[in-house]
């Protein structure tokens, strides 16, 4: 792999350590875009630089290099991502493109300081989203139908939320493929993960006052159909999402809630009355990513009493076992998947929730409406063949 024209670096010029540096960045880029890795980080120890990948949700040891190569890989990302190289007191971001065997690939780097020296990490940027369908990040048939519902709805408020590395931003980038057409879409991100064709995409920017609040008043008075907001993190910032649904707009979001009912208090403690959250809210998709088992090696077996039990299993249900081969470098798993619940907001649940129900019986009225919650949907796709039970035990915990 080579950098691009305007980044190649006279090698001639530099030193032996910069040349192993630049060329063990060179490795390290490849070899995440082979691996599939979508975060890449270079850490320093004490006595020693580490190399890491996150692939398939799990990070694992790529190298360890001698510390002395750490100042000059530093400087090497920092030349590539346009950043200061000499200052190493304050954290940094940036982005840069590298073309490889894979084709071009775009990474956002954050350099922070720690004890033992600067960390960096590269997170893989997609630059095409427009072929991410809403059945390509794994919804089931029954949870699809109901979200495809809720997307046909002129105005309102959806919401997708979950914890870091769920897959949120892949299933709005995915609803909005679904949305696109004779529409004015926009949305307001931070940071832009990929370019969307035919989207109108803003990047937050605090230090020039482009904060999601500021751009959200702005694309009230822009003639939008859909407005999506990267994240709900602040009260003016859900106050505004509130306010775009209830003006005609239909507003998709993301919001950090640990299941979907979930999401309907974080609003709450967000400072929005139950109420005007009731009276916007159409839809909140509760959501996590599991890793694909691998079709080419995976194994079906009887599950045990116990766990037909847990999971309301019939005796003749299979379940399949990763194994691991050379199509899955050994892993038994081979890509991810979503698990999806799909909370609808229907008028009888609309009634309960400002007549003031607990959780329990929202999610019991929901589940009457066609609700499947996350563990049961992971437990249907384990049936299916496409993950473990395994998998969903790691990263669901089951509703009761």
């Amino acid at each position: 792999m080579k950098v691009g024209a305007n980044q190649t670096a006279d090698r001639s010029a530099t030193s032996e350590p910069e040349q192993t540096a630049q060329a063990l960045i060179e490795q390290c880029l490849e070899a995440g875009a082979q691996l599939r890795a979508t975060d890449i980080h270079v850490e320093p120890q004490p006595d020693r630089l580490t190399l890491r990948m996150r692939i398939e949700g799990q990070l694992k040891a790529w190298k360890e290099v001698p510390l002395d190569l750490h100042p000059q890989m530093i400087a090497r990302l920092k030349q590539l991502a346009r950043l200061e190289i000499g200052e190493r007191r304050k954290t940094q971001e940036g982005r840069f493109t590298v073309p490889s065997k894979l084709g071009v690939r775009e990474y956002r780097l954050t350099i922070v300081p720690m004890l033992d020296g600067e960390k960096a990490v590269l997170k893989l940027l997609h630059q095409d989203l427009s072929e991410l369908t809403l059945k390509s990040i794994g919804y089931s048939e029954p949870s699809l139908k109901l979200y495809q519902e809720l997307l046909n709805k002129p105005h309102g408020l959806l919401l997708h939320c979950g914890p870091t590395d769920s897959g949120r931003t892949s299933a709005l980038y995915a609803a909005l493929n679904q949305l696109k057409g004779p529409r004015n879409i926009q949305t307001v991100e931070d940071p832009i993960e990929g370019r969307v064709p035919g989207v109108n995409q803003a990047q937050v920017n605090v230090e020039l006052g482009q904060t999601y609040s500021a751009i959200l008043r702005s694309y009230l008075r822009q003639d939008c159909d859909v407005i999506l907001i990267g994240e709900i993190r602040d009260a003016e910032t859900a106050q505004l999402a509130i306010e775009a649904a209830h003006t005609g707009h239909l507003v998709l979001g993301a919001l950090v809630a640990s299941h979907a009912l979930a999401a309907v208090q974080r609003l709450h403690e967000l400072g929005v009355p139950p109420f005007y959250v009731s009276a916007a809210l159409i839809g909140v998709v509760g959501q996590r990513l599991v890793r694909r088992i691998c079709k080419a090696c995976r194994r079906a077996y009887q599950p045990s009493l116990e766990i037909q039990q847990e999971c309301n299993l019939s005796p003749h249900h299979q379940l399949y076992q990763a194994v691991g081969c050379p199509q899955c470098a050994k892993l038994g798993y081979r890509g991810r998947l979503g698990l999806q619940e799909v909370f609808a907001v229907t008028s009888s649940i609309r009634d309960a929730m400002q007549s003031g129900a607990s959780s329990a019986e929202l999610y019991a009225l929901a589940a009457h409406h066609g609700m499947i919650n996350l563990f049961t949907d992971g437990v249907f796709k384990c049936v299916a063949g496409y993950t473990t039970i395994e998998e969903v035990y790691k990263n669901v915990v089951a509703e009761s």
